[in-house]
């Protein structure tokens, strides 16, 4: 039997769209100390990779409607573990809060010991869900997904495939449609998305599972060519891209990015600071800079990320152990 993916959870469970969504809440009234310095914002990747582009557009937003300055600190290694594990290790006084990736936030716990887990964080809001793509180099021999599943059957072993670091969401990604379409190739990890494109676009590897965020501008000036999308259905703005679920591939993929705050904040302040980011989520400004960023925003609340975290839970229990990462 194929593998179920509980990522449809993302497009029918309890996922709330960005449009017209009310979570209900309010700031605080009472007017106190909060917040009363900068705020240090952990980005666990690099600069110029897909999560660290959308916080940044996202905090640019935030930024005029809090009084004290969202400092951006970048703690890449480790695929993500050195900066989840001082977000999750930070002083719970509200003045450190952090972007995570879903599925590798909860996957990394669950493959080796880490000082961090998911129950480690207060989630505060999603903003952002960026589905997976399988791209090649513009000029690669391959122009469909059946061309290259074919040259992988005939030469097991050869072709690569790089990843944003062992066990990461992209690995998982590719890792899940190799499983299930009984291809065998090399994954090569690196520290972060970043990495991972330069490798493909310096053509050491033969693909890559990407975000569309990450790749979009690449697919649209040549540069790289699409070859599947991992998302239920086509994008509006890539229309000429496939899904896997076309072709009968049960696998949907694609990154869930949030913010959260260690666990023992002050509900107030994070209630304070959920309405201020999702007053920035559904600015003009940040749906502007999002679509031209190739971000598709979607958001949920505080109670619907916890849930959907442990969905994300779930599966990397079901899925993983069968993939051989």
């Amino acid at each position: 039997m194929k593998l179920k993916s509980i990522f449809l959870t993302v497009l029918t469970g309890s996922l709330v769209t960005l449009v017209g969504c009310k979570d209900g809440g309010s700031a605080p009234t009472s007017k106190g100390e909060y917040p009363s310095k900068p705020v240090n914002v952990i980005i666990a990747y690099k600069a110029g990779g897909g999560t660290d582009v959308g916080a940044r557009i996202l905090l640019s937003e935030a930024q005029n409607n809090f009084s004290q300055p969202f400092v951006v600190v970048n703690k890449p290694g480790a695929d993500g573990e050195i900066g989840y594990t001082e977000l999750a290790k930070a002083n719970p006084d509200g003045y450190t809060v952090g972007f995570i990736n879903l599925p590798t936030f909860v996957s990394l716990p669950l493959q080796r010991k880490t000082q961090f887990s998911k129950d480690s964080v207060e989630p505060i809001m999603n903003h952002v869900y960026d589905p997976g793509v399988f791209v090649v180099k513009g000029d690669a021999q391959w122009n469909t997904l059946d061309d290259f599943l074919n040259a992988a059957k005939l030469a097991p072993n050869t072709l690569t495939v790089s990843n944003n670091g062992t066990g990461a969401s992209n690995h998982i990604g590719a890792a899940h449609l190799a499983y299930e379409t009984g291809i065998d190739v090399v994954h090569v990890p690196f520290g972060g998305s970043t990495d991972m494109i330069a490798a493909l676009r310096g053509g050491h590897v033969n693909a890559t599972v990407a975000k569309i965020s990450e790749v979009g501008s690449l697919i649209r000036n040549g540069e790289l060519k699409a070859l599947a999308m991992f998302s239920e259905n086509r994008l509006d703005d890539f229309k000429d891209i496939p899904t896997l679920k076309e072709k009968n591939i049960d696998v949907l993929f694609g990154s869930a990015r949030a913010i959260v705050a260690p666990k023992g904040v002050d509900p107030k302040i994070l209630e304070q600071l959920h309405v201020t980011f999702k007053t920035a989520l559904e600015s003009p400004g940040n749906i502007e800079k999002s679509k031209n960023a190739d971000l598709p925003l979607m958001y949920m609340n505080s109670g619907d990320l916890k849930e959907y975290m442990n969905t994300q839970e779930v599966y990397i229990k079901e899925i993983v152990p069968k993939l051989g990462l």
